[in-house]
């Protein structure tokens, strides 16, 4: 397994204060104060770990601004599109849900990534992956992954850190939530 880095990750995540994100298992999430990522289930039903994903700079061009406010609006139909993620935070009334701060190790192998993260108020926790664009198959990226996970002594959690932090430190929107332990 090939040593890819380190890296430190600081997230703030938002919701609206009736955690109407996070009831739809979408999670809005600043990293590192440079960027906007959403994650999300195309299909609600399938498990945590298959999501999609899309990002957005803090101070999108036009062609972002109107990609960023249309993914807010399919999840929040109530939402104001907005010109900056600060000015769509602020003006849709998002309240911080979570910080999670993650020191990574990251390693990959043949289209694995493997990551030893080291979560504050958390603990330390293994994270196995396989990237997929969307024309890939994910039922052949998922059968890898179970190949290689089935070689492991580890435990599977399946939810993320958000769902620990919440379950930790607010009981209330952890039981709204559509993944738990």
């Amino acid at each position: 397994m090939r040593f890819d880095g380190e890296v430190h990750n600081r997230d703030i995540y938002y919701d609206t204060q009736d955690y109407a994100l996070l009831q739809q298992a979408v999670f809005v999430r600043v990293r590192n104060k440079e960027k906007v990522e959403f994650k999300f289930n195309e299909n609600i039903e399938k498990v945590h770990g298959q999501t999609t994903e899309r990002t957005f700079p803090l101070h999108p061009d036009t062609d972002q601004v109107k990609k960023m406010n249309a993914l807010f609006t399919r999840f929040l139909p109530t939402w104001q599109a907005q010109p900056t993620v600060g000015a769509a935070i602020s003006q849709n009334g998002l309240v911080e849900l979570a910080h999670i701060d993650n020191k990574r190790e990251e390693y990959s192998q043949n289209g694995i990534y493997v990551s030893v993260d080291h979560v504050a108020q958390l603990g330390d926790f293994l994270e196995v992956e396989v990237r997929c664009d969307e024309n890939d198959d994910p039922e052949k990226a998922h059968t890898m992954l179970q190949a290689f996970v089935s070689e492991l002594d580890v435990k599977h959690i399946g939810v993320g850190y958000v769902e620990l932090w919440l379950h930790e430190h607010n009981v209330k929107a952890y039981q709204l939530g559509k993944y738990h332990l």
